[in-house]
């Protein structure tokens, strides 16, 4: 392996297929958005996954700050693994912030749209569930698998320093 330790290539493999489950998950509402048509989406619904959002930006911010807040220590400018897991954490955690707050806005706009076009037709809006286009969809889950793999990744860095692997 070239001098490189086993640790290190499972590490970075690992890294790799964590990013599977984000994958995986925003594929499957993609899947049944195309293939079931569930592209539809309530204000209960869209609540409760901006709520999950703000959480994880929330988990990523007072990551980051901890992070910012023991830079200064020796040891982790002295050793160039931690030191490089460090910043890979943060990279990674202050793009799930971005990515989050995309994943916020393409949510609350993606309703707004919806909801706009379901008055059109139906002018007295007792319908309680409204259908996103898959461009909507689209700009919700695009983020939405960056800002879950940055969230991973972020934490599995942070393990890493921790560990030391």
């Amino acid at each position: 392996m070239n001098g490189i330790p086993g640790w290190t290539c499972a590490f970075y493999v690992f890294v790799v297929g964590v990013t599977a489950l984000p994958l995986w998950f925003i594929y499957q509402y993609w899947d049944k958005a195309q293939k079931r048509n569930w592209r539809f989406i309530d204000i209960d619904s869209r609540d409760m996954y901006v709520d999950g959002v703000k959480t994880m930006i929330t988990a990523s911010g007072v990551a980051v700050a901890l992070l910012a807040s023991s830079a200064a220590g020796p040891a982790r400018t002295s050793n160039g693994l931690i030191a490089f897991s460090a910043k890979v954490a943060v990279i990674c955690l202050i793009s799930c912030v971005c990515s989050s707050l995309m994943v916020i806005f393409a949510l609350l706009r993606g309703y707004e749209s919806a909801r706009s076009r379901m008055l059109e037709q139906v002018p007295d809006g007792t319908a309680q569930q409204v259908d996103l286009t898959n461009t909507e969809l689209l700009w919700i889950l695009i983020p939405a698998f960056f800002g879950l793999t940055g969230f991973l990744w972020g934490f599995i860095f942070l393990a890493r320093i921790a560990f030391h692997f």
